[in-house]
């Protein structure tokens, strides 16, 4: 991983901690109301508060781990962007499901692990197909069943499923418009 990626994903890190604390987490988490009354900041930053301190832990790991993962598809624009893209897909994704409240960055690591297997895909990488679809029968699988019941009890709340499947289309999405526009560059310097 290079310097820059590892600072961003530190400075990524820091932001969440810093959310999670007690004064300031209650005005950044994703909350209907507060949003419905104009508090739309709320759309972006419920992907970066959390239910616990564990939850938190968890994904931050896992924020780790995709970006080593997909470090060789990432720059720090590259990975500021794909976030704060995911972040505005799951934020506004959520005002279609019956959730009241949201906290956590599993849609925008979902994201994230489709967006980076896409990549795979494009560069024919071993394992990319694999992957991605291996990405969709997991968010599937907690579709039908809620999600692991060892990490709801871990992180103190439900999963959030509508969030995993928002954060994995957005991440094809995203793929998708990337492609396109690599596409178009291409053609236009040819």
């Amino acid at each position: 991983m290079s310097r820059s990626l590892f600072l961003s994903l530190l400075a990524i890190s820091l932001l969440t901690i810093f959310a999670q604390l007690a004064p300031v987490h209650p005005f950044l988490e994703w909350d209907r109301q507060a949003i419905a009354s104009g508090q739309w900041w709320r759309i972006l930053t419920g992907n970066i508060t959390h239910t616990n301190w564990p939850h938190l832990a968890m994904n931050l790991a896992g924020l780790a781990i995709l970006t080593q993962l997909f470090r060789f598809h990432l720059t720090t624009a590259r990975l500021v962007t794909i976030l704060f893209a995911l972040s505005i897909i799951v934020g506004l994704s959520l005002f279609f499901t019956e959730l009241d409240r949201y906290a956590g960055l599993s849609g925008i690591l979902h994201g994230l692990f489709i967006w980076g297997t896409w990549q795979d895909i494009r560069q024919h990488r071993s394992g990319g197909k694999l992957l991605l679809a291996a990405g969709f029968v997991k968010v599937g699988w907690d579709i039908v069943t809620g999600g692991s019941a060892e990490t709801a009890s871990l992180i103190e709340a439900s999963i959030a499923v509508e969030a995993h499947l928002a954060g994995a289309l957005g991440g094809l999405a995203l793929a998708y418009t990337f492609d396109k526009i690599q596409s178009h560059r291409s053609v236009s310097q040819h």
